[in-house]
């Protein structure tokens, strides 16, 4: 059966229709990051916004503008000149780091249409360019080549200053590379430079000498002071040992002291113990003697008492010293006289006696102090 060629034509058109609106919303459909945030305009007005997501662009009135949230690199080459204080050329070469931190605010202070003059980034690379000429117009050559710190923040202060109501962070400033571009002054200032480098390794050298030096000195000083310390150490450890000794010795000669005042005590005890044994030993004897006596004189007669009595005149009388003597009577009458006196006393004999033999019947202590009296001992 033969195709129609009219409905042919028909399908065929249609079926190119379709793949060709395919082709069309394929080429419309827009996918975006999170990290992007989008913004969807029609006919100029905001149709949404937010990070990521999707959207089929309808032609001619819809517009999509992509501000992106990462951290974003520009290169800073300065086309123009920049002269130092000294009216010299210099040339730097910088990176500048920054990042938007507000979208919303970012898109109405700045422009993200990177086809336009007044693109945020060209802003910004511009902007940067003049601050680094107009700070570097106040520093010196030596300044701008070495102290590379200070005129980063002196840029990026600016920087700051600029950018604070655009939504935008400026995160780094990097100088890559500053040189002179008069060929004979960056010469002499190479020269200059080693000539310093040269002094400052000297100097160096000299420092790490003259430190050395002193470590040496603190070690030793510390080494002398640590055998100080134990000098005196060892000073007060023998210092310790003569007290403790000392103080040996001095127990010791107390306790030697002790013993021999102990033993001198106990001697003498000793002593006195065999003096009082002999003592009583005598005193026994004496007192056995003295018995002896008074048991003879208890059994004695009138005439041994009288005899004994006689005895012991000789030593009454001669521890009496008396002037003189005198004898009543003449002739046979003075021994008469005599006789006459010594009569009474032998009359008291038998009384005596008898006293003496009741007495060493009672107690012996009345015999002997009648018998110290008479002196019979």
């Amino acid at each position: 059966m033969a195709l129609n060629p009219g409905i042919v034509a028909i399908v065929a058109g249609i079926v190119a229709t379709i793949v060709v609106f395919a082709l069309f919303i394929a080429s419309r459909y827009r996918k975006f990051k999170t990290n992007e945030y989008v913004i969807h305009l029609r006919n100029g007005v905001v149709k949404s916004a937010g990070r990521g997501g999707k959207i089929i662009k309808a032609p001619l009135i819809d517009e999509i503008i992509v501000i992106p949230t990462t951290t974003r690199k520009t290169l800073l080459n300065s086309s123009e000149k920049i002269l130092s204080r000294e009216y010299q050329d210099v040339k730097i070469s910088a990176i500048l780091y920054w990042r938007v931190s507000d979208p919303s605010i970012a898109f109405n202070a700045v422009v993200w249409d990177r086809n336009s003059n007044d693109y945020v980034e060209r802003v910004l690379s511009t902007a940067t360019e003049a601050i680094i000429r107009t700070t570097c117009a106040s520093l010196t050559i030596e300044k701008i080549l070495c102290d590379r710190t200070e005129i980063i923040k002196m840029i990026s202060d600016q920087l700051l200053n600029l950018t604070k109501d655009w939504g935008i962070v400026i995160e780094s400033l990097e100088i890559i590379e500053a040189q002179v571009l008069d060929a004979d002054l960056k010469d002499n200032m190479e020269a200059v430079k080693k000539v310093q480098e040269k002094q400052k390794a000297k100097m160096s050298a000299a420092t790490s000498a003259e430190i050395y030096k002193l470590k040496e000195i603190d070690v030793q000083r510390q080494a002398d002071l640590a055998n100080k310390e134990l000098a005196i150490q060892i000073q007060e450890r023998e210092m310790r040992r003569a007290e403790i000794e000392a103080e040996s010795y001095k127990k010791s000669i107390l306790i030697r002291a002790e013993a021999d005042a102990e033993a001198i005590k106990l001697r003498r005890l000793a002593e006195f113990q065999a003096d009082a044994e002999g003592i009583r030993i005598k005193m026994a004897a004496e007192a056995e003697g003295i018995q002896k006596q008074v048991d003879a004189l208890s059994s004695a007669g009138e005439q041994f008492m009288s005899l004994k009595l006689i005895e012991q005149l000789p030593e009454v009388f001669s521890h009496l010293s008396p002037d003189k003597m005198i004898v009543m009577g003449e002739g046979n009458q003075g021994f008469n006289g005599i006789i006459q006196s010594v009569l009474p006393l032998l009359q008291i004999l038998p009384e005596f006696n008898k006293q003496l033999n009741e007495g060493a019947k009672s107690n012996k202590k009345p015999i002997m102090d009648s018998l110290k009296k008479i002196g019979a001992v």
